[in-house]
């Protein structure tokens, strides 16, 4: 059986009958001279969902080399302009190097024919936002700070190929939380709040995030208090921003994340709601240091994840597994949207500081405190002891290969 469900009924993104040379880009194609050789074949990103324990594959850090003097070449260099292009890979990325200035890069490589629907998602985000900071005037860089994503940085165009640029950074939430184990509840609220302002940002300019999970979290420092979301270029695009209809057939996602409306094999769903209750499990793991469900088999994995009965036990706060509750819930219209969750009463009632300027921007609606806390109303109810402290904290999940 695949490890990872995945269907090709739809595409990431709507297909274009634009030709490479009506591309109008981000970042202009850099003019550097074309290599002789053959390109490289696309890398092949492998992402287990894997257990929250040590992975040496993730571990390995490939800019440490890069940061010494006399940088080393790394093994299958390939030198184009400016840059050192090599085939060691770092999450989905692969590694490179600013020749003159010695800084680290990551990239993808694209074929010609798709590399237009993998940027139109940053494209839509850039324009928007820019439109949105036109008092403030600022730059790609600033507003990937400003608004928790991981925008790319240049393009180089080859033969047949198109070699996507990104900022580096340090390791994923996956990592952190394996080495920490699990976050404490405050370090999770900042954290998590992160997250959802950028899946929020998406959701407002019509994207779905698909496959959101910890290895998509990453920091940029090792001080662990910043995050930026990326893989937006596997983000699928609604027809227009302003769309109400977010359906979707695609059922591209890691095992564990993977919402019951998948697991399921519903022809389409909601991709927002999918969206949340990604949420909802990587908050869970932030929590607890493990996944909420947990098998050996998929077989088995999908049968708990339909029934969604995840363990929550009472060593965090009542508003925090109510919180849980309003996101892991098998009915996807039962779950809050990402516009709603600044507003739960476990961030105190908030409202997100990175809302859009936007007249399509959806109103946040209210959060009833009483409905909330409410055991009444609360979906996938935990009927634990209250010192249900068992080795279920310590549980972990095979090792599942996800595309």
């Amino acid at each position: 059986m695949s490890s990872s469900t995945t269907t090709s009924s739809q595409s990431p993104h709507h297909s274009s009958s634009a030709k490479h040379a009506d591309l109008h880009l981000l970042t202009p194609l850099s003019s550097l001279s074309r290599i002789s050789s053959p390109s490289t074949p696309l890398p092949q990103s492998t992402d287990p969902s894997g257990p929250l324990t040590p992975d040496s594959g993730h571990f390995i850090n490939p800019f440490a080399a890069l940061a010494t003097a006399n940088l080393p070449t790394l093994p299958s260099v390939r030198v184009i302009g400016e840059y050192e292009f090599s085939e060691t890979k770092f999450d989905d990325f692969k590694c490179a190097r600013h020749i003159p200035t010695g800084e680290a890069l990551l990239y993808k490589e694209f074929s010609l024919e798709i590399v237009r629907q993998r940027l139109e998602p940053y494209q839509r985000l850039i324009s928007i936002l820019q439109l949105s900071n036109t008092n403030s005037q600022l730059t790609v860089e600033q507003l990937a700070y400003k608004y928790h994503i991981h925008f790319f940085r240049d393009i180089i165009s080859l033969d047949r190929t198109a070699i996507v640029l990104y900022p580096n950074y340090t390791n994923n939430l996956h990592q952190y939380i394996t080495e920490k184990h699990r976050l404490h509840e405050n370090e999770t609220r900042n954290l998590f709040s992160q997250v959802v302002r950028a899946v929020q940002l998406c959701h407002r300019v019509g994207l779905i995030v698909r496959d959101l999970k910890l290895r998509k979290i990453i920091f940029q420092d090792q001080t662990h208090t910043h995050s930026l979301l990326t893989g937006i270029d596997e983000a699928i695009m609604l027809a227009t921003p302003t769309t109400t209809d977010d359906h979707v057939s695609s059922r591209f996602s890691c095992p564990v994340y993977a919402c019951p409306e998948i697991v399921l094999n519903r022809q389409t769903y909601s991709g927002k709601m999918a969206d949340s209750w990604s949420l909802g499990i990587i908050l869970y793991t932030m929590l607890f240091g493990r996944y909420p469900f947990c098998d050996r088999t998929l077989v088995g994995l999908f049968i708990k994840i339909g029934r969604c009965r995840p363990d929550i036990p009472r060593t965090i706060s009542l508003k925090a597994r109510s919180l849980l509750r309003s996101l892991i819930r098998v009915k996807p219209d039962e779950r809050l949207l990402t516009q709603d969750i600044l507003g739960h009463v476990w961030f105190g009632g908030e409202r997100s500081a990175s809302t859009l300027s936007m007249s399509t921007s959806v109103s946040n609606s209210s959060i009833n405190e009483d409905i909330v806390l409410s055991n009444n109303n609360l979906g996938c109810m935990n009927t634990s002891p209250t010192n249900d402290m068992t080795t279920k904290e310590d549980a972990v999940v095979p090792n599942f290969e996800c595309e």
